[in-house]
């Protein structure tokens, strides 16, 4: 076999090591709870979108004596999902694993899993936080034309601007956004904003009796009557590998409003799905150890998944970008 690689046949799944992958969540990383996971038995397969109209006519529901119930219909079309293969896997050397104690050697290898863990998910981070920030991804969006931060001249008011994003869902959909995903840096000015201040804490201002004050996460929940508000905060490192680190904000000042229901469900829509082929002989977060090769003196550990993350209603999301860089 060239290069010496073990095939699948050759590879071993590491129980411990697919259990630290599987509890272990890097911080910032918000993927998983904006585009839930949808198991699906197949690699490619279509997915139900229901049609709206239906969902809101009102129906002649009168039923005369003696007659069967007036008959209505639900109209359905169809999406197509392809789940990519994703995977990434690290070398453990000879020369590493017989400098280190014994005891050491699980700790490494635990290390490696953690790092592709956090690779695997910047990456998943990266694909959702660029559709969720594209215009053409949602139902509308706009550009902030005065900035949210204080003391800009004609900076704009932040509770307008999100009060009229959430109505322009609500207004064309039917469905009020309950959900919100703020960049880091739109985040960081609007906490501190006097307008949002006032409402949660009564007065105009960042300080008072007991010192400067901020809006917080849940109080973003409460105001705009929200079942989540996440805050994407996660860097990636613009630059190719072998120069200075270059880093940025993957979901910068803009700010997502969209509708999701409590869970995956083929029976209300959602703005966004990730759907995950499962079956018991793939990868899915599962760390496959490759046994020791005496041709590179080293053996492997993997991690992959099968996934595509699809936007399945654009018109339950309104995208505000600029909201600190106009």
């Amino acid at each position: 076999m060239a290069g010496g690689g073990a095939t699948g046949h050759d590879l071993h799944i590491d129980q411990h090591l697919s259990n630290i992958a599987m509890q272990y969540k890097p911080m910032g990383m918000i993927a998983d709870v904006i585009a839930p996971i949808v198991p699906v038995a197949k690699q490619s397969d279509n997915y139900i979108i229901w049609d709206a109209a239906d969902a809101f006519r009102v129906e002649d529901d009168k039923r005369a004596p003696g007659t069967e119930a007036n008959k209505i219909e639900r109209g359905v079309s169809s999406e197509q999902y392809f789940a990519d293969n994703y995977a990434l896997k690290m070398l453990l050397n000879l020369e590493d694993r017989e400098n280190m104690d014994p005891v050491f050697i699980s700790e490494m290898r635990e290390g490696r899993t953690k790092y592709i863990k956090s690779k695997l998910m910047l990456g998943w981070e990266y694909r959702l936080a660029m559709k969720c920030t594209s215009g053409s991804n949602v139902g509308s969006y706009a550009t902030i034309t005065s900035d949210w931060i204080e003391g800009r001249s004609g900076y704009s008011d932040p509770m307008l601007d999100c009060w009229t994003a959430i109505g322009n869902v609500q207004d064309s959909t039917g469905y009020k956004p309950n959900r919100c995903i703020m960049g880091a840096m739109a985040w960081r000015y609007l906490r501190q904003h006097q307008d949002l201040i006032a409402v949660v804490h009564g007065y105009a201002g960042k300080s008072g009796g007991t010192g400067v004050r901020y809006i917080s996460r849940e109080n973003m929940k409460a105001i705009f009557e929200l079942d989540a508000f996440h805050v994407g905060e996660t860097y990636y490192n613009t630059v190719q590998e072998g120069q200075s680190v270059s880093l940025s904000m993957l979901w910068g000042d803009n700010v997502l409003w969209y509708y999701a229901p409590t869970g995956p469900t083929t029976e209300e829509p959602s703005f966004m799905y990730s759907f995950r082929w499962n079956k018991p002989s793939l990868p899915n977060m599962i760390a496959e150890r490759h046994p020791f090769d005496p041709k590179t003196k080293s053996e492997e550990i993997e991690l992959g998944y099968y996934q595509d993350e699809k936007i399945t209603a654009k018109n339950l999301g309104f995208l505000m970008t600029h909201v600190t860089s106009v």
